[in-house]
Parts: structure tokens; C-alpha cells; sequence
């Protein structure tokens, strides 16, 4: 019965992506998921992409409620997730953007999860290019996901990705609006998330990732830049996780005073979070250093945030996490060539 299921706020953003927009407007209404609200919001496009979103939708007959809106001026993808927000009337959030496709099942899969427990869902995508061919997947079968926001605090990332994120209105509802001094919902919720009642991974291909050029996420920008154009890639993602962890210091305050956490786990991620921002500070000026600088400071680098790590979690998580970090980010953008090389003798799944 569809008065059982819980009602879901499917969110689907668009900006200039007049040439995928009808695609991913299909794979909304096709959701077997019956109990389903599409809000469907155009922030400010330049180009045809609204003209397109009301031809698809003008002759909708189906069970989905469907609402098409658009922002006046361009508001940016958190300030405009935040608006919707308070427009969704669903106790579960599911977001997809306009260049993207949700595949028939992923709404009552995603549901059938979040139902479970969890207050946070995402799932494997199917890379897909921008005539829709398919390139395989997001991450190979088996990905291991970080449920705890300590395992996130430790290793100062969150291991989700944006494209295929689902989670339970109530975080909205304790934590608040999205910042807006970083870019995207996947640097927010999931963390918010795994203070509450955990993050759970389905490892089944239920979104379409497109990749054409024009896209947001970081991994896809750095595509062809040349070895001068990836350093100065790398420097602006270390300024963008330092901002994150500065924002995941704020929620543990929040998740503290509504009681999610003690102050002890608080004092800890605020001293675990500041050790990874002065981390990826360091990291930046490896990047902007003259060669010979970055190969004297690097070990010195090391010695010193181990040993800055070393107050908070074992030996050997202290070496493995600031050997990675260090590593993931001098080498990919000072040597990407040898840091693929060692990912895939490591056999890394991402």
C-alpha cells in the first residue's frame, strides 16, 4: 500500500545541462518507488535547460508528483540544496543532478536501506559519457566504506560521492542549513550522517555518472590539465578539505550539545581535525615548493604529524594515515604517473 511507504523528495538540480537534463528528467519519473515527490529546480541556467525540463514534464500523467521550479538568480549548489530542503515534504531526501540518470530501481532500493537504520545511503554509479556510453563503474565491486565519523575524522575525508546520496530528512532537521564556504552536499551530509545512526553502501550500479567536461567534482576536472595545471588543482583541493574539517568541527559542537556524542569524543575529532587541517596545509606548500624543497621537507613532514597523530590513535593507524594522505596528495599532483603506479600495485579500488 502506498500509504505505508514512507514518502521520499526525489531532488533533482539542474544548471546548464540542456543536452542530459530530459535524460535524467526520465530516469526520475521511471521509479518503481510509488510513494514519490520529483522536485525538479533550475538554478538560473543560460542556456535552454528549463525549456527542456517543461517540454519533458508538460505531458506527465503518471504517479509521481512532480513540482518544476527555478531560482531568480544562480544561488550554487549547496545554497540551492538548502532551499529545496525546505520545500521537500518527504522523510527521506534523495538528490540526482541534471546531467546524471537514476536507474529504475534506485529510489525503493535506496528506501528499503535507509529503512534499516542508517541515516545516510549512497551507492555504486555506472560512469557514462556524454553521448551515454557506458565506461564501467564508479568503483570496482567490494568498495569498503567508512560508517563511523571517526574512521572519517582519521582520515580526513568522508569516502562518498555526491551523484548518488540518499538520507533521512531529520538530518536536515538537527544539524541545519549546508554551509555555503564549500562546494557540494557530499562534503557535508555524510559526515553529519555518521554522527547520527551511520552511512551504509549499496554495491549496485543504480546511478548513471556522467562525465563530459563541465562537471563539478574534482576527479573529472583534473582530466587533461597539464603537470602545472594539476599542481595548482592539488593546492586548491588541500584549501577545500581544510575548509571541511573546519566545517565537521562545528557539527561535532552541534552533535555534542544535542547529546549524539560526549565531550571527550568532541575534544578528540576537534584535536584529530586540527592535526589533519595544519596536514593539508603542509601539503600545500609541498606542492607549491621548488622541487628540491619538496624532497627535503617532505620526511620532515612525516616524522612530525605521525608524531602529531601518534597523541590520538595507535602507532600504526598514525603511519598509515599520514603516509597516505601525504602520499595522495604530493605524488598525485606532483607525479601522477608514480602515484597511479603504486594505487595499482596496492590494488586500491578507486
Amino acid at each position: 500500500m502506498v500509504d505505508s511507504l514512507p514518502k521520499v523528495s526525489f531532488l533533482l538540480l539542474t544548471y546548464n545541462q540542456e543536452s542530459y537534463v530530459a535524460e535524467a528528467i526520465r530516469g526520475a519519473i521511471s521509479q518503481s518507488y510509488e510513494s514519490l515527490e520529483i522536485i525538479i529546480s533550475d538554478d538560473a541556467s543560460e542556456d535552454g535547460t528549463l525549456s527542456k525540463i517543461c517540454a519533458e514534464v508538460a505531458d506527465y500523467t503518471g504517479r509521481h508528483s512532480i513540482v518544476v521550479r527555478k531560482n531568480l538568480d544562480n544561488m550554487g549548489i549547496n545554497a540551492h540544496f538548502n532551499r529545496l530542503f525546505e520545500l521537500a515534504s518527504g522523510e527521506m531526501i534523495i538528490v540526482a543532478a541534471g546531467d546524471d540518470i537514476s536507474y529504475e530501481a534506485r529510489v525503493e532500493r535506496v528506501v528499503k536501506a535507509l529503512k534499516k537504520g542508517a541515516s545516510c545511503v549512497f551507492t555504486n554509479a555506472r560512469l557514462i559519457d556524454s553521448q551515454g556510453n557506458e565506461k564501467g563503474s564508479f568503483v570496482k565491486p567490494g568498495y569498503k566504506h567508512m560508517r563511523s565519523w571517526r574512521e572519517m575524522v582519521i582520515a580526513g575525508t568522508h569516502g562518498t560521492w555526491g551523484c548518488t546520496l540518499a538520507w533521512d530528512r531529520k538530518v536536515f532537521d538537527l544539524f541545519g542549513p549546508m554551509p555555503t564556504n564549500i562546494l557540494g552536499e557530499d562534503a557535508v551530509i555524510p559526515f553529519r550522517c555518521a554522527l547520527m545512526d551511520g552511512v551504509e553502501y549499496i554495491d549496485e550500479e543504480l546511478v548513471g555518472y556522467r562525465y563530459h567536461g563541465d562537471n563539478v567534482s574534482f576527479w573529472v576536472r583534473e582530466q587533461g590539465l597539464s603537470y602545472a595545471g594539476l599542481r595548482r588543482m592539488g593546492i586548491k583541493i588541500m584549501r577545500f578539505k581544510s575548509q571541511m574539517c573546519m566545517n565537521w568541527m562545528r557539527d561535532l559542537d552541534v552533535a555534542c550539545s544535542r547529546g549524539l556524542i560526549k565531550e571527550a569524543d568532541r575534544e578528540w575529532g576537534e584535536a584529530v581535525l586540527e592535526e589533519n587541517i595544519q596536514l593539508f596545509n603542509d601539503t600545500k606548500m609541498l606542492l607549491m615548493a621548488p622541487l628540491w624543497k619538496m624532497l627535503l621537507l617532505f620526511p620532515v613532514c612525516f616524522v612530525v604529524h605521525t608524531a602529531a597523530m601518534l597523541k590520538h590513535v595507535s602507532m600504526a593507524i598514525a603511519i598509515k594515515q599520514t603516509a597516505w594522505k601525504l602520499l595522495n596528495g604530493v605524488l598525485h599532483y606532483r607525479f601522477p604517473a608514480v602515484h597511479q603506479k603504486i594505487r595499482t600495485f596496492l590494488g586500491r579500488n578507486t
